[in-house]
């Protein structure tokens, strides 16, 4: 199964699969037995089997989803059960609604049976995840998927002693926290011999939707099936209802066990009108709920306590004496109405639908009071507790508001920020004075701010703003406000916000976090249209905060906000840094985007390769995503293509993974540039169509002129050049939308040359060139010398030509062969023309060497072709084997190649290192080796640049 399918009856996407009647499970944390009597399974049963036989082979994860009552976890329990006798470890967890805003709830019930293989895991990791757990005092909140990680490590220690199976029941209930760390790892176990199948109700959000995972939709029995488990369950009444149940059933065979019993309570009349009128979950609760009819008050209170709390029966019991009084019983009139089943340390009632049933059927009142009494009993456990004593909240209250807050700022300890959201935005609408209120939503806003939530985000910035709030944090609310919306479009309009952001912050001393507010707004600045009035003031505020003047966050914005104006003294900082100066990984990456953006990528590399170690070893996946992205396209300009597709490839992938849409253009395209300089220029238009379609629900016009820059040199790399010309030209047209001041010098050299094969405006460009000749001078970046006397050369006479490429090829900085190449390229093409064929020869030799170890396997056909023409027997380019690997396969040959274990290999790419192993077995008969020590051979094109 490919991620992300559907999987049904007969393979087709998204077909229902039939299964078996679901009877009366016990539910509960991992407990739950196949029972005997299902039908209508075989198919469905027998492929899930097949799973199990070939998790030697193969692992992977499965989202099984169905209605309420379709059979999903009768299904599963079975296969599970013949899992067992398989010699398959079996390990099986139910998730509870009670327990979805309690930070990694669920995860510690899915590790509980792991928890004593801890010390095996590299302390970082575990360390990160005892924090997270709670079984560890907080030093730095973890990041959440350092938490995956570990957790993958876990499961993976298990699966080395033999394949596992692990079981998620109701898995639409686990916390957000939880489910993020579950779905990381279920991405990851193709290669291990680990499944994990979780059942999910359809019509329910969940942590796992969209999470790119293989489904499973279960469906309604067959009509003949559905018809004889009716038969059975159904005596005593008339044809006609039990057509009208089956009818109204649509095979649910839950339905079909309990609607009968219902219908047998009513008289004729009221059945006929009752059935149907309401959802079949709606009439299944009703069902549940006419139950607790025959039950006395006291056990009705005991069957509350149960539904609103999953904690051990004695707690149960007390929270119901408390309420009602020391008269109530024990749990036998319970069980005895068939709503559960009883064990000494859980209540477990029969279906997730009782639950609900018994929660809808109690008045709010008597809700209150249940939640009340189970926070006093609960009192030890100040998270449970606090949440039903804001249950239990009438109106506000600001003992209980703060006491969320406290619980927010735990949860924000262990790297369960989403537990903190919810516990921070409940507190916020309870909270009686507007002042604190307004700063509890500006807490919420930014917590959604981390967690990606745009919408929730900008909506709570606007509330807490109406509520009122003080100066600095009603700007930063403003700026990200208008980040969101995109009315930053005037340069008054960034500014003013930037400012009053910077003002507020430096008036209250903290000048390091002003600097840090200019750098997040960096890179918008770069994309916006701003006159250049609106970019020296700017420039004035950032230089008028007192602090290093090589401080990350300063540079990146004078970077940004000014590349032209700044470039000179960015670049003169940047040379007399280093990485190691810089500890912390954002830090590094302020630099690398700095260094991009004055066209000094070659300087910027080291920063930003130190930012990509320092941030996977801290499991900051969404900065690592940037990070690679910017790595990708420095790459991308310095003509070294493998790195740039390994670079890309990941960023992608993580850009997914972190639900971090923004960030996978930049990365797709970065990947579309470099596909097309490998000679696969349709997959390369196919990378562009596909960021097109994510752009355009975005409305992110401003990223327009980097598609456009991306289309011009795929075009360019086909060989396609009037169409290159005519995307490129727009870049540096005022009047077209896709004109862009700064990224314009990126796309010099590649004008030029569509311009000269295709008939384009060679005044035009000649113009061009003389710009940024000066610019070049400004800026001091080798890059944009290189392009220019690259570009003065192609563009210049006969009689002027070969000392102008001769001077080209010597003065190319290190770092930007590509140019080197490519000017040897148009000069061996000179000479031909001027019929010094014998001269043209080794200028094209060289210029085809280089491009083929930068692994640009268009240009070098070129050259080869040109070496051809001018007389040389030169032999077609055989296809290095190291090309025809994957990118994510190319990645890991080369840290092999580097000499990293397996297991290193696994750390840094966020895998098992049993995957690592299984890649690098696929890997070596690609590449015709046989071991990892001729690994670096093999790859030796890669290495060199």
């Amino acid at each position: 199964m490919s991620s992300g399918t559907t999987v049904g009856r007969g393979g087709s996407a998204r077909q229902d699969v039939a299964v078996g009647a679901e009877g009366p499970v016990a539910e509960g944390r991992g407990s739950a037995e196949a029972l005997p009597g299902l039908v209508g399974r075989e198919r469905e049963l027998g492929w899930l089997l097949g799973l199990v036989k070939g998790v030697r082979e193969r692992g992977g994860a499965l989202v099984v989803r169905g209605d309420a009552g379709i059979g999903k976890s009768v299904l599963l329990a079975a296969a599970a059960t013949e899992a067992g006798r398989d010699g398959i470890r079996v390990f099986r967890t139910t998730a509870v609604e009670s327990e979805t805003r309690l930070p990694f709830a669920g995860l510690h019930q899915f590790l509980l049976p792991l928890l004593d293989r801890l010390e095996r895991l590299p302390e970082a990791q575990r360390h990160a995840l005892e924090m997270a757990l709670g079984l560890a005092p907080r030093e730095v909140a973890p990041d959440l998927f350092l938490i995956g990680l570990a957790t993958l490590g876990l499961v993976a220690d298990v699966s080395a002693e033999g394949p596992v199976l692990f079981v998620v029941d109701d898995a639409q209930w686990i916390d957000s926290s939880s489910g993020t760390v579950l779905s990381f790892v279920a991405r990851r176990l193709e290669m291990d011999p680990v499944l994990m199948w979780l059942a999910v109700r359809t019509g329910v959000a969940s942590e796992f939707d969209g999470a790119g995972l293989p489904e499973y939709d279960v469906g309604g029995l067959s009509d003949e099936v559905a018809a004889a488990l009716l038969d059975s369950r159904g005596h005593g009444l008339s044809a006609g209802i039990k057509r009208r149940i089956l009818a109204e059933a649509l095979g649910n065979p839950l339905a079909l066990i309990e609607l009968p019993a219902a219908a047998r309570g009513v008289t004729s009349d009221v059945r006929s009108s009752q059935i149907g009128s309401l959802p079949l979950t709606a009439r299944l609760e009703r069902t549940f709920a006419a139950k607790l009819d025959g039950l006395d008050d006291d056990t009705r209170a005991l069957v509350l306590a149960a539904a609103l709390e999953d904690s051990e029966p004695s707690e149960l019991l007390q929270a119901a004496r408390a309420v009602r009084g020391p008269g109530v019983g024990g749990w036998d009139a319970v069980v005895a109405a068939g709503l559960g089943t009883l064990t000494p340390d859980r209540f477990r009632f029969r279906h997730p639908l009782v639950r609900s049933a018994v929660e809808q059927a109690t008045p709010r009142d008597d809700r209150r009071a249940m939640h009340a009494a189970l926070a006093d009993v609960l009192a030890d456990d100040l998270d449970r507790s606090i949440w039903h004593r804001a249950e239990a909240t009438r109106g506000y209250d600001e003992v209980v508001a703060a006491a969320l807050a406290a619980a927010a700022e735990r949860a924000e300890n262990r790297g369960a920020n989403d537990a903190a959201f919810a516990a921070i935005e409940r507190s916020a609408s309870l909270t009686p004075e507007a002042d604190a209120r307004a700063l509890r939503l500006w807490q919420a806003a930014m917590l959604a701010l981390e967690l990606g939530r745009w919408q929730e985000s900008s909506r709570l910035f606007a509330e807490s703003q109406h509520a009122g709030l003080p100066p600095y944090e009603h700007a930063e609310a403003t700026l990200w406000m208008e980040t969101f919306s995109g009315t930053l479009s005037t340069g008054a309009a960034i500014l003013d916000a930037v400012t009053r952001v910077v003002e507020g912050l430096v008036a209250q001393g903290d000048d390091h976090k002003a600097l840090q507010a200019l750098s997040r707004v960096a890179v918008r600045t770069y994309w916006q249209d701003l006159d250049d009035d609106t970019r020296r003031t700017a420039t004035e505020v950032a230089r008028s905060i007192d602090g290093p003047a090589d401080d990350p966050s300063r540079l990146c914005f004078l970077a940004n906000v000014d590349p032209i104006g700044n470039g000179r003294y960015v670049a003169t900082q940047l040379s007399h840094m280093s990485p190691a100066s810089i500890d912390s990984g954002i830090e590094l990456l302020a630099v690398g985007v700095g260094a991009a953006a004055v066209w000094t990528d070659d300087l910027g590399l080291p920063f930003l390769r130190a930012a990509a170690d320092r941030l996977r070893a801290e499991g900051k996946l969404q900065p690592l995503c940037i990070t690679l992205g910017t790595e990708a396209w420095a790459h991308v300009h310095r003509g070294a293509v493998l790195p740039a597709v390994t670079a890309a490839a990941e960023s992608g992938r993580l850009a997914v993974e972190t639900s971090s849409t923004l960030y996978l253009p930049a990365a797709k395209l970065a990947e579309a540039v470099a596909t097309a300089h490998r000679g696969h220029d349709e997959a390369a238009r196919g990378l562009i169509a596909e960021t097109e379609e994510i752009l355009l629900p975005l409305g992110a016009t401003l990223l327009l002129p980097m598609v456009t820059l991306a289309r011009g040199r795929v075009e360019l790399a086909a060989g396609h050049y009037k169409d290159a010309y005519e995307r490129l030209k727009r870049l540096f047209d005022p009047d077209d939308v896709a004109f862009h001041r700064y990224l314009r010098g990126h796309a010099l050299a590649d004008l030029v040359d569509a311009a000269r094969s295709g008939d384009g405006d060679l005044e035009l460009v000649r113009h061009l060139v003389d710009e940024w000749r000066q610019i070049a001078t400004a800026v001091t970046a080798p890059y944009l010398h290189a392009q220019v006397s690259y570009t003065t050369a192609v563009l210049s006479r006969d009689d002027e030509a070969e000392q102008l490429f001769s001077t080209a090829i010597a003065s190319t900085p290190k770092g930007w062969e590509t140019y080197a190449a490519r000017t040897q390229l148009a000069y061996g093409e000179w000479l031909r023309r001027q019929r010094r064929a014998g001269d043209s020869r080794t200028p094209l030799r060289e210029a085809a060497e280089t491009f083929t170890a930068l692994g640009q396997t268009a240009w070098a056909e070129r050259a080869l072709g040109e070496l051809r023409a001018s007389g040389e027997a030169a032999r077609r380019r055989t296809p290095e084997a190291w090309a025809e690997l994957t990118a994510q396969e190319l990645q890991i040959a080369q840290l092999a190649a580097r000499g990293l274990s397996n297991k290193d290999i696994g750390e840094r790419l966020y895998i098992s290192h049993r995957t690592a192993a299984r890649h690098l077995y696929n890997i070596f008969p690609k590449l015709g080796i046989t071991s990892r020590n001729q690994l670096r051979d093999a790859l030796r094109p890669v290495s060199d640049f």
